[in-house]
Order: C-alpha cells, then sequence, then structure tokens
C-alpha cells in the first residue's frame, strides 16, 4: 500500500511477531501453571506420607530444583464479612491495616461505558476525575471487531 514505502514496516513485522509469541508463551505458561496445580496435591500427598519436607531434584535439562512444603498462615474473614474484620480491626488500634480505596481499572471501565453511552459524568465525579485518553501499541490474535469502549467515549467526550 502507499503507507508500506513510508513505514518502516520491518519494525512493524518485528513487533507483531513479539506480540503473537509473546500470547503463545503466555498460553503455555498458564498451561504449565494448570498442570502443576494439578499435580500439586498428588506430590505434597507423597512428601507427607514419605516424611519429606523438602527435596532437592534434578530435572532431564540439568536444572536443580528443591520441590518443598510450604506452610504459611492467612487470616480470613469468618463466613467472608469483610465488613466486620475492617470495623473490628478500626477499633484495635489496626486502622493501619484498613485501606479505603477504588479500583481503578473498574472506575475507569464504568466512565468508559457512561461516556461512551453519551451520558455525561455525574458533576461531583467531574469535579475529582480526569478523563485521559492513553495511547499504547497491542496485538492481538483475533482481528479488531467494532469501535472499543475507549473511541466511543472519548469522541462522545470531545462531542
Amino acid at each position: 500500500t502507499e503507507g508500506d514505502e513510508l513505514m518502516n514496516m520491518d519494525v512493524v513485522r518485528r513487533f507483531a511477531e513479539l506480540t503473537a509469541e509473546k500470547k503463545k508463551t503466555e498460553d503455555r505458561l498458564r498451561a504449565i501453571k494448570d498442570e502443576m496445580g494439578a499435580l500439586e496435591p498428588a506430590v505434597l500427598s507423597e512428601l507427607v506420607e514419605n516424611q519429606v519436607d523438602r527435596m532437592p531434584m534434578t530435572t532431564d535439562d540439568g536444572d536443580r530444583i528443591t520441590i518443598f512444603i510450604h506452610k504459611q498462615a492467612w487470616a480470613r474473614p469468618i463466613d467472608g464479612d469483610k465488613g466486620a474484620v475492617v470495623r473490628t480491626l478500626k477499633r484495635c488500634g489496626l486502622s493501619d491495616l484498613v485501606s479505603e480505596s477504588y479500583n481503578a481499572n473498574s472506575l475507569s471501565a464504568y466512565v468508559r461505558e457512561r461516556l461512551a453511552d453519551g451520558q455525561s459524568l455525574q458533576p461531583t465525579l467531574k469535579k475529582v476525575l480526569r478523563v485521559d485518553e492513553v495511547t499504547s501499541i497491542r496485538g492481538k490474535r483475533s482481528p479488531l471487531s467494532t469501535e472499543s469502549q475507549t473511541a466511543k467515549a472519548m469522541r462522545n467526550q470531545r462531542g
């Protein structure tokens, strides 16, 4: 095409190749984690039954890996009642363990959806939020579908 003469297609092609490689690597990592998760109960059972808490291994590739039992205490809310835990932590003088925040991804998704639907932000939110369009380069394995929420949101905000 006309733009190909002016554009350094080698760097664009290399970016596309690396994007494809990254996606394949992420898929492979997910598969490895899934298989490890499936094997973990059997490995734990073997170590416990044989009263072994750590076992050094050498892989077929020559890597040295020590397999070991890891135990860690985790505090969890009874019946999933996080509110009760927050209130109790504050009463116990442990308010430094409590943070009041919001999820930036969820907030941005809400803003994109609202603006894409042609609605403006609530006046109180307009006073505390700035909406920026962030540009980056990404790649997908599948072709692009319809216009994104961000594109609609930014068009409607300018509109």
